[in-house]
């Protein structure tokens, strides 16, 4: 009994030292990185664009050993993720999120580690800005986006709104130069009171509600309504909440008519995921979304990319004309090692992802071009976080190479997209999306008697009350 007390404690013992030592991040004497991004094993063309960066770096730093995680960020379990230290080294998030993650302490300030790279002071201003408090900066920003609105051409043209040209290719503006698509909520509206004409089971829009995402594009609706801000800073520095203001209210009524006319895709509870799958799969002719993601109807349920237009924003009151402008940066877990924070860094060169020109960045940069054209996804210009101008000529170059759209669909909203851009509003923007998802979801499920002012009075005194008057 003695001996197998012995032998079972020096196994316990043991174990919990190879643990502590994997925790390090030196398991099987390498340094240990595990990237977050990693793609669904679904996805073979990505995993295989991974693995092939994986080798290359492997070969080159053999002190490390990287390991795939695929990491969702989620508002609602990181706490549980960070505090109980299952976080990848490295992950994405949201442009809302750092200050909320630097707060808590659960990433790690990698300024040193960014400045020894020389990548610090190659950052866009305004997204370095995003993951910095303090003068110390948190994050990588991957790259940036636009929302504005995704067209259906095919859809577009059958009903009448716009024309073809004699080499067949779609003709978004008239002999004017003026858009022939919809440039107001109103339009917007005309055009979906066609399309449900036209076509059986099929609707003009579709709106979100859920995960936050309806909140998120409503934000934008209520700044192109004329709703000057959803948070708005008084004179002694603190803010007041101001979800409720007449120009939220007229976006909600908006969505309330165009619910209860028929013309918006009729579920309460649709998430981001659901406005590439409506669009993909024929259901609706327009949607909201990021200019980062017009991708997914594309290489999710082979939408046809010769078909995609991607517009600026339209505006509400006719003067007010707003591109949300976000992003996604990469953070790193508070508890990493110096060098594993290294390696990670490391990696995102060899991902294409650094302000670097050499041969292995660019090389990554064509990879993930390459790529893109195997799974005949839509390759349009990119909103690059990096300023040095050698390495955007050089991006822009390889850019220019593999574009395989006609740029004519997405000019309008790139040419437009530096006088439209606004910045997320400042504070607990998942939390305000949040209540904004609740008043969407009321008017959807029940249009022909919800109150949009009484709703939004709600959700904007619960906003202040449990976030706003936080903010010190």
């Amino acid at each position: 009994m003695k001996k197998w007390l012995c032998a079972a404690m020096s196994a316990l013992m043991g174990s919990a030292l190879l643990l502590s030592f994997t925790a390090c991040g030196k398991g099987n004497g390498k340094i240990r990185v595990s990237i977050g991004m990693w793609p669904d094993p679904t996805l073979t063309e990505d995993i295989k664009m991974y693995e092939k960066w994986e080798a290359a770096f492997e070969a080159d730093y053999p002190e490390y050993d990287i390991v795939g995680d695929k990491y969702e960020y989620s508002a609602e379990t990181i706490t549980a993720k960070a505090t109980s230290r299952q976080l990848p080294t490295v992950f994405q998030t949201y442009f809302t999120e750092p200050q909320k993650l630097i707060d808590n302490g659960w990433v790690a300030d990698i300024t040193d580690e960014l400045t020894e790279l020389g990548w610090l002071d190659k950052m866009d201003t305004n997204m370095r800005d995003a993951v910095s408090k303090d003068g110390r900066c948190y994050g990588v920003p991957r790259d940036g986006y636009g929302m504005g609105l995704f067209l259906n051409l095919e859809m577009l043209h059958d009903v009448g709104v716009i024309e073809k040209n004699a080499d067949g290719t779609y003709k978004l503006h008239d002999d004017n130069g003026d858009p022939l698509y919809p440039t107001t909520f109103d339009e917007i509206r005309e055009v979906s009171e066609l399309v449900v004409d036209c076509y059986d089971n099929t609707y003009g829009l579709v709106v979100l509600s859920a995960n936050n995402n309806g909140g998120w594009q409503f934000s934008n609706m209520a700044w192109n309504f004329g709703c000057e801000a959803m948070q708005v800073r008084g004179a002694d520095g603190k803010y007041t909440a101001n979800l409720n203001d007449a120009g939220a209210v007229k976006a909600l009524e908006w969505i309330k008519d165009m619910a209860n006319d028929g013309l918006l895709y009729p579920d309460a509870s649709l998430t981001y995921a659901d406005w590439y799958a409506k669009i993909g799969s024929k259901n609706v002719a327009m949607a909201f979304c990021g200019s980062d993601s017009i991708m997914l109807p594309v290489t999710t349920f082979g939408f046809e990319k010769d078909d995609i237009a991607f517009v600026p924003m339209p505006t509400g009151d006719g003067e007010s004309r707003y591109s949300l402008y976000g992003g996604t940066p990469y953070v790193f877990a508070s508890y990493a090692s110096k060098e594993q924070i290294k390696g990670a860094l490391l990696f995102l060169k060899y991902m294409g992802r650094s302000p670097e020109t050499d041969e292995i960045s660019l090389t990554a940069i064509e990879q993930g071009h390459l790529t893109a054209r195997s799974k005949n996804m839509p390759i349009i210009p990119t909103i690059r976080p990096w300023t040095n101008a050698d390495f955007l000529e050089a991006a822009e170059a390889l850019d220019e190479q593999y574009l395989n759209v006609n740029l004519a669909y997405y000019s309008d909203f790139f040419d437009s997209l530096e006088q439209m851009k606004r910045a997320e509003e400042p504070y607990y923007c998942q939390d305000m999306y949040k209540l904004l998802d609740s008043a969407i979801q009321n008017v959807l499920s029940r249009p022909g008697t919800a109150n949009c002012k009484a709703l939004l009075d709600t959700a904007n005194s619960q906003f202040q009350k449990d976030f706003l008057n936080k903010v010190k």
